[in-house]
């Protein structure tokens, strides 16, 4: 059971990362094939602040539909305890509100560090054209693609783990489980936490990028609601 809930609580974020990745990738693919003749500096800060900015647009859209998922299947999984529940509400506000706070995963604030990737492509660009070099550029480019595919999935994530403990609190849940999916794949350190229970007040958070484990709600800290 605790494996196919993990799945449909992260199957819309998966698909809707998908579609990102293609979106980001056009946008690199439209730079990619540029002339060096169009890459002056007035120019690529120009592209690139716009790319950023369409960037920026697609993630929040798809931010938003991952926090109202999130939300009411955190509704529905406090239900199934017995305890009335409704999603909490969600609009872009709620979304710039979890994304302006700072990720202990990745160690920086969301949109500074788009602009910070932005500045970063800038001058990798201008360098690549300063030497001549086609095949600079094409790996710049390929670089910050990955950087921001990245950062996008990671925050996709944290928008799922965020909400979920939001609607949790608002529907009075005092407590989580720790879950993991069990396998191989599964770092030392949350193998060590799966099954544990934490106070809300007190979840330690996502240790690393790419974590697979989840929580659930529980009615107490002994976790007397059916989990095994």
């Amino acid at each position: 059971m605790a494996k196919e809930r993990k799945t449909k609580q992260y199957e819309l974020t998966d698909i809707l990362l998908a579609l990102l990745a293609s979106k980001l990738r056009k946008e690199v693919n439209r730079l990619d094939v540029m002339g060096f003749d169009e890459m002056n500096a007035p120019n690529v800060t120009k592209l690139t602040k716009a790319m950023i900015e369409r960037l920026l647009k697609d993630n929040k859209q798809a931010f938003l539909k991952i926090a109202k998922e999130a939300t009411e299947e955190a509704a529905d999984d406090v239900q199934a305890l017995g305890v009335p529940a409704k999603p909490i509400p969600v609009d872009g506000d709620y979304v710039d509100g979890v994304l302006g706070e700072y990720n202990p995963v990745t160690n920086y604030l969301y949109y500074p560090e788009a602009d910070r990737k932005r500045s970063r492509l800038v001058e990798a660009i201008l360098t690549a054209v300063a030497i001549n070099s086609r095949n600079d550029y094409h790996k710049e480019l390929k670089k910050f693609a990955n950087l921001w595919h990245t950062q996008t999935k990671q925050y996709g994530e944290t928008m799922v783990d965020k909400t979920r403990l939001k609607t949790f609190e608002k529907n009075g849940i005092k407590y989580v489980m720790w879950r993991t999916q069990g396998d191989e794949k599964v770092c030392n350190e949350c193998r060590d936490r799966n099954g544990k229970i934490y106070p809300l007040s007190e979840y330690p958070g996502k240790a690393h990028y790419n974590c697979r484990c989840w929580l659930v709600p529980v009615l107490n800290k002994e976790g007397s609601n059916g989990e095994s």
